[in-house]
């Protein structure tokens, strides 16, 4: 059995399952929710579920995924908070101690950077400035997510309107006629080509024309005559005037 794993957050999720790397990109990029099997998915979950990882039901409302992904990102957050605040009080206990600092990682600095908590190092920004920082920050990332979002809506109305032309083309193209010009341009060799047909071809010949043949020149209007005569016994115009 499947299930659906859903990443709502601003962070790409990587973990391992028997060896194999398993990759959830940040929201709302492609890929941010994957199907896999339930023995992976308890897996994942276990692993990355304390980061904000969710899964999704079969038949969930629209309202739901969103109560979800509230609830994921609000544990992302918790997660964020409790790295950076386990980080500092390291730092607290070392420096009581006279220990070295410990360096914080890129991506604790952009935890901290993201919560407008200041890192406890030697040489840190002030709290005030770190704050803003932080607000500056969230606000990036959140209209990012909202450029990505409008990016694909108009991916997919570009989509909408070639396919939309493209149909409007097709049945253009069905329903247009021939115009009187089109019939006077035509080759008069190709259309006195019916004089070398035999009875029921040119039956089928006549039916497919029937249309147009009263818009041909004089002389091809008496050919059509003439082979009338010759294989049906009677004028062709006597029956259509």
């Amino acid at each position: 059995m499947a299930e659906v794993l859903f990443n709502p957050t601003n962070e790409r999720f990587e973990t391992q399952y028997i060896g194999e790397v398993v990759v959830i990109p940040s929201y709302p990029e492609e890929g941010h929710i994957l199907k896999v099997d339930s023995a992976r998915a308890r897996h994942v979950l276990n692993v990355l579920s304390p980061r904000g990882l969710c899964v999704l039901n079969y038949g969930d409302s629209e309202q739901k995924k969103e109560e979800i992904a509230k609830a994921g990102r609000e544990r992302n957050k918790a997660f964020k908070r409790k790295m950076v605040i386990q980080f500092n009080q390291q730092n607290e206990a070392n420096k009581q101690r006279t220990l070295p600092y410990l360096v914080p990682t890129e991506q604790l600095t952009s935890y901290a950077d993201e919560l407008g908590i200041a890192l406890l190092q030697p040489y840190t920004v002030e709290s005030d400035t770190q704050e803003k920082i932080g607000s500056l920050v969230q606000e990036i990332n959140a209209k990012d997510e909202k450029i990505k979002i409008q990016d694909r809506q108009v991916e997919d109305l570009q989509s909408q309107v070639s396919a939309l032309s493209e149909q409007v083309k097709n049945l253009i193209n069905t329903f247009t006629q021939p115009t009187e010009d089109a019939v006077e341009n035509i080759d008069e060799d190709e259309m006195l080509k019916f004089r070398t047909l035999n009875r029921a071809h040119f039956k089928k010949w006549l039916a497919k024309n029937s249309e147009n043949i009263e818009d041909y020149p004089e002389n091809i209007q008496d050919e059509i005559d003439k082979r009338h005569i010759k294989l049906l016994g009677e004028p062709y115009f006597a029956d259509h005037e």
